[in-house]
């Protein structure tokens, strides 16, 4: 099978996800038994789909092709060459592949986030195109000579006794998970065990994503400017990169099967295990601002400040920001009206006071709903609306003329959607 296959069989793979999406709305699906696609995974990811599952699918089509496909992937000299050369050491002795899926990026899809697959050399990731004429994927400028990429292992020095995390020069020789011995380097100039800051680590070797000019950090290519068939990359999980995206005025999906590729090494310590390549740890802003945060409270914990009490403060800032921000949204939308000469005019609702909900048969609310103004604020990506009214604040108190419940924090700022009157 070659990748004319892979494309008709992912597109009938999201055929049938298409049709079930109409019927409800679901985050992962598995395509029915049955079907000649039938038996992967199909996941909504960051402006992709993704289809996996391709080596537990239970389908001879997708199992043909996934045997296929690892079958050259571990022929190719060049793996082998890449593979030996960046993680070459008297104990390595081949490697595996992992996670092979279809990553399919529909007509209209903006750009990913700029991102890494991982903080530290756990793997290497390869794409390969499988349509001619395909935008590839989008890089930023490699730097990591001169960074230290942290590993969120901690090894003892087999010399001095003392702990440190592991550099990632020597994880990439597979000292965690062999019995070969470590030595820090520094057992006679150190002053105990160096402190394991994951956080301050992270955001020192992924800090510019947070930059203003983040957004357009990926300004070169893999390859040319377009990729044909049968064309790809082998790449370190810590290059920032980010798929392309599909224009609107496309005619045709973008098809291209992503993998990875993890070292094996000789004399395993059967007591240790090998970090594997996590899609849901990506690198990217939100998660180094996390970082950031762990940082700070490390920070704060060592002062001896409690911050834990304050953090909720997170939670009522971003509240105060959106409610903020609707405000300034219907000021505007209020000034574009009167500027358009509009005959449309705005009055305020007359209700000024926080009440009792009464039901459609004129009795009072006897349980709390979701407050309708947390409930309007941005969700986050990959919430769900049952998820997010979950965690909106609740009251049976409200506008009893809007009908809505509205929570104590919120009612200052409530807009009421039945103020608005026609002349």
């Amino acid at each position: 099978m070659d990748s004319d296959d892979i494309v008709k069989l992912s597109s009938e793979a999201i055929q049938k996800y298409n049709k079930q999406r109409k019927v409800v709305r679901k985050k992962k699906y598995t395509v029915p038994r049955g079907c000649e696609c039938s038996g992967v995974d199909i996941v909504e990811i960051s402006q992709a789909l993704q289809i996996g599952n391709l080596e537990n699918s239970g389908n001879e089509k997708w199992n043909a092709i996934y045997n296929n496909v690892v079958s050259r992937i571990k022929g190719s000299s060049v793996v082998k060459k890449t593979m030996r050369g960046v993680f070459g050491s008297s104990l390595y002795e081949g490697f595996v592949v992992d996670t092979p899926k279809v990553l399919v990026t529909p007509p209209g899809s903006n750009p990913q986030l700029p991102h890494a697959d991982d903080h530290c050399t756990s793997c290497l990731f390869g794409i390969i195109h499988l349509q001619d004429d395909q935008e590839p994927t989008r890089v930023a400028k490699y730097e990591g000579v001169q960074k230290d990429y942290p590993t969120d292992i901690t090894v003892i020095c087999d010399l001095c006794g003392e702990t440190e995390m592991l550099p990632d020069s020597d994880y990439r020789r597979g000292v965690h998970v062999t019995t070969e011995e470590w030595r820090c380097g520094r057992c006679s100039n150190r002053e105990g065990s160096q402190p394991h800051e994951l956080g301050k680590k992270m955001t020192e070797a992924f800090g510019e994503l947070l930059d203003e000019a983040a957004p357009e950090m990926c300004d070169s290519y893999c390859g040319s400017r377009k990729a044909n068939k049968g064309s790809g990359v082998i790449c370190l999980p810590q290059l920032i990169h980010q798929g392309p995206g599909n224009t609107k005025e496309a005619d045709k999906s973008r098809y291209v099967l992503f993998f990875t590729l993890r070292p094996q090494y000789q004399g395993l310590n059967p007591n240790n295990h090998h970090r594997r390549y996590n899609p849901e740890l990506q690198i990217h802003a939100p998660r180094i601002l996390y970082a950031k945060v762990e940082q700070v409270q490390q920070i704060y914990e060592q002062s001896g400040c409690g911050i834990g009490a304050y953090m909720p403060a997170f939670e009522m800032i971003n509240t105060s920001l959106t409610n903020e921000v609707s405000k300034l949204r219907e000021e505007n939308a209020n000034l574009k009206r009167k500027v358009a000469g509009n005959k449309e005019k705005v009055t305020v609702c007359s209700n000024t006071s926080r009440k009792r909900l009464r039901r459609r048969d004129g009795k009072l609310w006897k349980d709390t709903s979701y407050c309708r103004v947390c409930y309007r604020r941005p969700r986050p990506e990959g919430t769900t609306s049952v998820e997010w009214k979950g965690r909106c604040r609740k009251s049976m108190l409200g506008c009893v003329k809007c009908n809505e419940p509205v929570c104590s924090g919120c009612w200052s700022s409530y807009n009421h959607p039945k103020g608005k009157e026609m002349a």
